[in-house]
């Protein structure tokens, strides 16, 4: 069983993962890259938007992803809806990473 994600950087275009609902006002995300080949940062950005809307807005973001390992973003004022968006800086076509998003750690206040 291979348990995470693999993400190449193919034409370079913005990857974003399914949305969901929000579990609290606040939360805090986490990741783990297993394999880093080739790219110079990966970008992964929380966004969300409330379901009356259609524009998706950063909520945070992690730092930038530079090696295999893991990293955290705390995030607060949430809306209803979330979702991730992963941006490569560099590498060629047949780069990427294999990731893990764990599942986040809700709070009922921001």
């Amino acid at each position: 069983m291979v348990v995470g994600t693999t993400i190449l950087v193919l034409d370079g275009s913005v990857y974003y993962s399914p949305s969901f609902p929000r579990g609290g006002l606040a939360a805090t995300f986490s990741l783990d890259v297993t394999h880093f080949h080739g790219v110079t940062n990966l970008l992964v950005t929380v966004q969300h938007r409330d379901e009356n809307e259609t524009d998706w807005s950063d909520a945070g973001s992690f730092t930038a992803v530079t090696a295999a390992g893991t990293g955290t973003a705390d995030v607060t004022g949430l809306k209803q809806i979330i979702r991730f968006k992963y941006a490569f800086t560099g590498g060629n076509a047949e780069d990427g990473v294999h990731l893990v998003m764990q599942a986040p750690s809700w709070r009922p206040y921001p």
